[in-house]
């Protein structure tokens, strides 16, 4: 399966450093591998996914817009597809090709949140991305302490598999 992730850098300075480039390869891979178990990607070759950085005003914006928040957040996820969670039987699609949604981050936010929890811009935007991920396939940590649980095991799985991954692209 080829997994795709469409990244622009939206109303800012052009991010284009090896290392956010071995960030979205990393990411590539190692979602791309976890959609590949999922059985709702059966017969899929094809997954993409876009995600944007902005600043402060359009995530605020956006928060406000689709989700009622007048704050800035650090990320939103817009899904393409109400529930593609492994833990949920597939309903047949039939589909070669699926785009899961939009993942929408703040560059500042995850520039702060970065040095608040003491660690790399990138490792950062790891975290974000990943979690942004995980809303597209249908988990929702806000539904209960049970659903956090769940939610922030596969969050820490697949954000230790792309560290992993990025040391080996350096």
């Amino acid at each position: 399966m080829n997994f795709q992730i469409f990244y622009q850098n939206s109303g800012l300075k052009k991010d284009t450093s090896k290392e956010m480039e071995r960030v979205i390869s990393a990411l590539q891979s190692v979602l791309g591998a976890h959609l590949s178990k999922n059985p709702h990607f059966a017969g899929v070759k094809e997954v993409s996914v876009s995600m944007t950085l902005c600043g402060r005003a359009k995530i605020k914006k956006l928060n406000r817009e689709y989700r009622q928040k007048d704050y800035v957040t650090d990320v939103l996820s817009f899904p393409v597809y109400d529930n593609l969670r492994f833990d949920k039987k597939p309903k047949s699609k039939n589909l070669t090709q699926m785009d899961l949604g939009d993942m929408v981050i703040c560059k500042e936010k995850a520039f702060s949140q970065a040095r608040e929890f003491e660690i790399t811009y990138e490792q950062e935007i790891v975290h974000l991305a990943v979690h942004g991920y995980l809303h597209l396939l249908g988990f929702d940590h806000e539904i209960s302490a049970k659903e956090e649980k769940i939610m922030e095991g596969y969050e820490n799985e697949l954000v230790g598999l792309v560290y992993k991954k990025l040391k080996k692209l350096k």
